[in-house]
Order: structure tokens, then sequence, then C-alpha cells
């Protein structure tokens, strides 16, 4: 038995040292972290910087561990206050009508049309309404890859980069040298030479072609059927060309902000991302350790998010060493360290606002260690206590 009294107090003796072998993670910000100027240490090419947990601090390192945000926000452009005109462009179709002249409209059917008689007027019109109906080319003139229509008496019009009403002045000003006074009428058939294209969280990903009335963001989210509940409001990204606008949806859809209501012009593409990536992380001495996702509705702060996780763990937990993590480069992670033990550190709490995928850690108690060493002890000792009972 005595024996077995050394072997018990020599191991306690190596808990109460320093609780070494005590099970789970730690956080040991001592004299490691004070080396390479004082502030930082480099383990493996990454630089690890440890901080006072200030509110300056916190704002002055953003966090790297998402995409660059967007160069432009939509915010910050003016918008267009001109009137809208379309314009036209190579695929479209255009429709032209030259009243009282079958013959224009669709030369085949204005040849079967005998002395002008009103019968013949009326059957060239019921052919043309016909072959409209059927889609018939003679009515539906596309627009070619050179940007021209061809048409009786005119040839061939550069149409492409004009507004309809352009094109009908041209077209009149053509005519008129072979009829007198022409009433002309254009319209598109069909537009298929812009598009603007909704990729991401919407329920129904769309190719829209824009047409004769101007198509906005809200519209364009609008005819995809809406956004998913996953969807990052705050996170839309505009890419017109080689530059990515920010549009933030939230303000645009709840708040009203129409200064997020860009006008869409061919080849945009409104992508909005999925907002399981804008987690924080809250991990060691709480109630209930979890990922949370960051609400869209405004900031959300470290005592909000201790909140949503229950709380400190009034038992295990330290509330002097409570940590909050932050990839601030590509090669730098800053550690932020809080006391909360005073009520000023629970007020400065509130103030702290979180960044995408911060991580808080808040460490464990020494006699929480010792209590977890011991624990594991105790199984240990009984085993020896049995095996000297049955040697004897």
């Amino acid at each position: 038995m005595k024996q077995i009294a050394v072997t018990i107090a020599s191991l306690l003796c190596v808990v109460l040292a320093g609780c070494a072998a005590a099970p789970g993670m730690r956080f040991n910000p001592g004299p490691a972290t004070q080396t390479q100027g004082g502030d930082h240490l480099v383990v493996n090419g990454q630089r690890y910087v440890l901080l006072p947990l200030t509110v300056a601090g916190v704002n002055s390192v953003a966090s790297t561990s998402l995409r660059p945000a967007a160069p432009v926000s939509a915010t910050d452009l003016a918008q267009p206050n001109d009137v809208y005109k379309y314009r036209v462009g190579v695929g479209d179709v255009l429709h032209v009508v030259v009243w009282d002249h079958p013959e224009l409209n669709n030369p085949g059917i204005g040849a079967q049309v005998a002395g002008g008689t009103q019968q013949g007027s009326a059957q060239s019109l019921a052919a043309q309404a016909v072959a409209s109906a059927n889609g018939g080319d003679a009515l539906g003139r596309v627009v070619q890859a050179d940007g021209t229509i061809y048409y009786p008496y005119v040839g061939a019009l550069r149409v492409a980069g004009k507004s309809v009403p352009e094109i009908r002045r041209e077209l009149t000003l053509g005519i008129s040298r072979y009829v007198r006074a022409p009433q002309l009428d254009v319209t598109v058939m069909s537009f298929r030479s812009q598009k603007v294209y909704v990729t991401g969280e919407v329920r129904q990903p769309e190719v829209l072609p824009l047409t004769d009335v101007p198509l906005n963001v809200a519209d364009a989210i609008g005819l995809s059927g809406g956004v998913t509940p996953d969807a990052d409001l705050a996170g839309a990204m505009l890419t017109r060309g080689d530059v990515q606008i920010s549009v933030d949806l939230y303000r645009l859809l709840y708040r009203g902000d129409m200064r997020n209501n860009l006008r869409l012009v061919d080849g945009d593409i409104i992508d909005i991302p999925n907002r399981r990536i804008k987690k924080v992380f809250l991990m060691g001495e709480v109630a209930k350790p979890l990922s949370i996702p960051m609400p869209t509705d405004g900031p959300y702060t470290l005592a909000e998010a201790l909140n949503d996780g229950g709380g400190m763990n009034p038992v295990t937990s330290n509330a002097r060493q409570l940590y909050l993590v932050r990839a601030s480069g590509p090669d730098t992670t800053t550690v932020f360290h809080l006391d909360c033990s005073s009520p000023v550190a629970v007020a400065l709490a509130d103030q702290i606002v979180l960044s995408p995928r911060d991580i808080i850690y808040l460490d464990t108690a020494s006699v929480t260690r010792f209590g977890r060493v011991v624990s594991q002890l105790v199984p240990f000792a009984g085993g020896l206590a049995n095996i000297k009972t049955l040697g004897m």
C-alpha cells in the first residue's frame, strides 16, 4: 500500500506542476508569443500576432478569408437619368410595315393582288396575318452579322446600334423616293441580341433578354424567382466587363436603397453567393460550441455570438482568457486577447464587430484541467490498488 501511495503522490505532483497532461485544446500565450519583435510568433512560415482586444484594434485588422471585395460599389456609381432607348443589335428580328403597300411588306403576296382591288388587298392582309402567325421571314427581318437588314427599294440598311425611331426615319426617307408620303412602322419582333445573366442563390437562374423596357437589378431578381433563404444579400456582385460592382441587395430589397438598383446593360452578370461561408465559429469552454451564420441585416458583435452559444461555461471556463482569431493576410493570423472577468470587458464585447470566418475561443480554467487529469488518474490508481490486492 505504501508503494501505491507514493505512486499516486508522484502523479499528483506532476499534475500540480502544470497539468501538462490535461486533455483538450488550450491557449498558452506565454513568452513564446513575445519573440521576434515582442508581439508575434512565426511558425512554419505563418505569422501569428497577439494583440489586446480593442475596438480600434479589431477594426484596423480586416479579414481576408473571403473573396476580395469589389473595387466599385453600386452606391458610388451615378445612375443614368437619360431616357432609355433600346439599341437594335445583331440577331434581333424587326417587323416593318408600310400601310396600303402590301407589295413592300411581302412582295410575294403583293404580286397576287390584281389591279389593287379591295378584295385583293383583303386577301393580301389575310395572307400577311397567316405569315406572321407562322413566323414567316417575309415579315420578320433578322439583323445580319454585319448589322444590316435588306428592304425593298432601300437595299441594305445598317440598323445595329440604332433605336427603333432612328430606323423608322431612315426607312421612311429611303422609301419616300418611290412612294408618296409613306406611312411606315417598325417594331422589334424578337429581342435576341442582348442578354444579362442571373446566377447563384436565386430560385431559377436565368438568361434574360434586354428589351425596349429597361431592366434593373430588382427586375432581374424578380424574373429569376427571387432569392433563396441561403442567399448572401449583402455580398451580391455585378460583373460588367472587367469591372466588379458590389451590390447590397439587402439595402435594396428591404430598405429601398435605390442606389443599388442599377440599370443593366448587355453582358452583365449578377451573382448572389451562398451565405454558408459567412460564419463565425465559437469554440472552447462555452455552453454550446457551434458555427453561427452571420445575419444579413446589420453588424454581428462578439457579445451576440457568445450569447447565441449559450454564454461562457461558468464551471469550466477561464473568463480571463478569451481569444478572437482572425486571418488578416495570406501569411498572417491575428489573435486578440480579452479579459472578460471585468464588467468593462463585457460591455466592450458588444462593441466588437465580427468578420466572417472569425474564431472565438474561450480557454479552460486551470482547476478544470486539474480535474480532468485527476478523473483520468483515478481509474488508473484504482487498477493499481486491485493489482496490489490480488498480489497479496
